[in-house]
């Protein structure tokens, strides 16, 4: 009798002890990551951006369903990351459905075409049903509302030059930097307007289709022609309204400009700087082409000098000079090694005049950047200036570089060299170069009419500019008209991290560091690996068949042991 009222006390103390434990947990809770690299806790952007939230969030993810592994494993990431965000902030609302859960294809079709209008591509899948595959649609997306408004969020990357595994990895790493960065712009009243200069040959159209595009997404993206003009009241053109209008955009892309720029041009990006304005400058400092050398097989190489930017450049700390870098480290091309029966025989060959830079640094730009592509860079010296001017090299070239001074003959038949030590020891060579301070006008102290039609200041606010000597950094490939993505090169199937870079650029002189420092986190996946798997199949599922039975034993074994030994104590 004794013994059965101690088991109620303890049994009523153990669901007295889980009943207090749950109502703790209700009032307070906690969560624990203990990932390595923190990968389930949010960065301190987030968790800023979801702090100053005052009104719901809505968020609809399309990723419900009966899906692969992948998918299913996109969607379990997605959720826990989602649940994080609403463990910042509650207002953070979410839910899951499946667009084709209808039985009706008629509305299936109308639903997935719906969301397609919205900015969601469906992704056609291939499912195992048995013996045979059928084919399902998917949307892998969300839409995320705020008030009136909303932005559409594609969850699933497909980079072209990835492998499935690949753009599942890239997709995981970026679900935190898509859902607040879409949170950012439905928050942000207006979107920052940057522009793209034009009238002096620069990158436009297809050419530079896949950055404009990205740079839509998050800004107001104009060009600009400094050039054309509206007439003022006396019919003249009105300077003064032109460098206004300047001094309105956020930020000034110069993309690969070719001709001459006017003392004009140059007054006006001299004083929209001097306003605190921010340029990247993305330029060739010599004139090299690679349709010359598909036509002929070899070109000569000469110096861009009707640019007319020098002076200007130096002013600012920096001189683009007018060679070559030649590095050891560089991406590939075709090339014609053998002729049979006058057919050719085609071999991917590192093509040294396309230097491939692998960030080292740990500066917010290019902290865990993907190796950047280069097409006929050239090396860019910093020089001293009269103001205060912090000088950051961004990229540069490989330690194995040779600088080749134009004019300079390019031919194919390099790439059939061997590289020689003795000749690629320059070291290496800034590439991307980060300026930030105080600059002064390049017009100071000298006499001209525009400073006394147009308002003019010989010292700059604090801004910040980065310099880039190669324009085609920013140019993406163009197959069968149709524009690829910026750092995909179709030679050697792979992506480089140019178009990151460019935003990442961007993002820093706008004083974005918050989106740069989600972007870049690093988050590693441990995937399974295959071969292994393969090659210890065997061992563990014989493990978990036999384990349980052999613990039952064990344990039944146990058991009966203590049994017989109470019983024998007894008599």
């Amino acid at each position: 009798m004794q013994n059965r009222k101690k088991d109620i006390i303890q049994f009523l103390s153990i669901v007295l002890v889980i009943l207090l434990i749950n109502f703790i947990g209700s009032i307070a809770h906690s969560r624990f990551d203990l990932t390595k690299e923190g990968r389930y806790s949010l960065s301190d952007a987030s968790k800023n951006l979801l702090g100053s939230i005052d009104d719901y969030i809505y968020i609809e993810v399309f990723l419900e369903g009966d899906f692969p592994s992948g998918i299913e494993r996109l969607s379990l990431e997605t959720k826990q990351i989602l649940s994080e965000f609403k463990s910042q902030n509650n207002l953070v609302q979410f839910t899951f459905i499946n667009p084709t859960e209808s039985t009706d294809e008629k509305t299936r079709n109308e639903i997935v075409k719906q969301l397609y209008e919205k900015g969601l591509n469906p992704t056609s899948l291939q499912v195992k049903d048995g013996d045979s595959y059928t084919e399902k649609i998917i949307v892998p997306g969300a839409i995320v509302k705020y008030g009136s408004k909303e932005v559409a969020v594609q969850l699933l990357k497909n980079q072209i030059a990835a492998s499935p595994d690949q753009n599942l990895e890239q997709s995981i790493r970026e679900l935190e930097y898509e859902f607040t960065n879409a949170i950012k712009q439905l928050r942000t009243p207006l979107k920052p307007n940057i522009a793209l200069l034009t009238g002096h040959g620069e990158l436009e159209g297809v050419d530079i289709e896949d950055l404009t595009i990205s740079l839509t997404q998050q800004y107001s993206v104009d060009k600009i022609d400094l050039r054309e003009f509206e007439a003022d009241s006396l019919g003249n053109p009105d300077l003064a309204k032109k460098l206004r209008d300047l001094k309105l955009k956020k930020l000034l892309l110069i993309a690969k400009p070719i001709s001459k720029f006017q003392n004009l041009d140059k007054y006006f990006i001299d004083q929209y700087i001097m306003h605190g304005g921010k340029v990247i400058w993305m330029l060739d400092a010599t004139n090299a082409d690679m349709d010359s050398l598909s036509n002929k097989g070899s070109f000569l190489a000469y110096p861009l000098r009707d640019l007319n930017l020098g002076d200007q450049l130096f002013k600012y700390g920096i001189r683009v000079n007018s060679n070559l870098i030649e590095d050891v480290s560089s991406s590939k091309i075709p090339v014609p090694v053998s002729f049979v029966n006058d057919v050719p025989k085609w071999e991917l060959l590192p093509w040294r005049y396309f230097p491939v830079s692998i960030p080292t640094s740990n500066h917010p730009i290019t902290s865990n950047l993907n190796a950047v592509k280069f097409d006929f860079a050239s090396s860019i010296d910093t020089v001293k200036t009269n103001t205060a001017v912090t000088k950051t090299v961004l990229l540069h070239s490989s330690p194995y570089t040779k600088l080749a001074n134009t004019p300079y003959e390019v031919s194919l038949q390099k790439a059939l060299e061997q590289p020689s030590p003795d000749e690629f020891n320059k070291g290496s060579q800034a590439i991307a170069v980060l300026l930030e301070g105080t600059f002064e006008s390049v017009f100071k102290n000298r006499i001209s009419q525009l400073s006394t039609k147009l308002p003019f200041k010989d010292l700059s606010k604090l801004t910040k500019m980065i310099v880039i000597s190669d324009g085609d950094v920013a140019h993406n490939q163009v197959s069968k008209g149709v524009a690829l993505p910026l750092g995909y090169d179709n030679y050697e199937k792979r992506q480089y991290g140019n178009k990151d870079f460019i935003l990442n650029s961007i993002d820093y002189l706008l004083e974005e560091e918050a989106l740069i420092d989600v972007r870049t986190r690093e988050l590693k996946m441990r995937l399974l690996d295959s071969q292994k798997i393969n090659q210890e199949r065997s061992f563990w599922q014989a493990l978990n068949i036999l384990a349980p039975i052999l613990l039952i034993i064990l344990f039944g074994m146990i058991k009966q042991y203590r049994r017989k030994k109470k019983y024998t104590y007894e008599k």
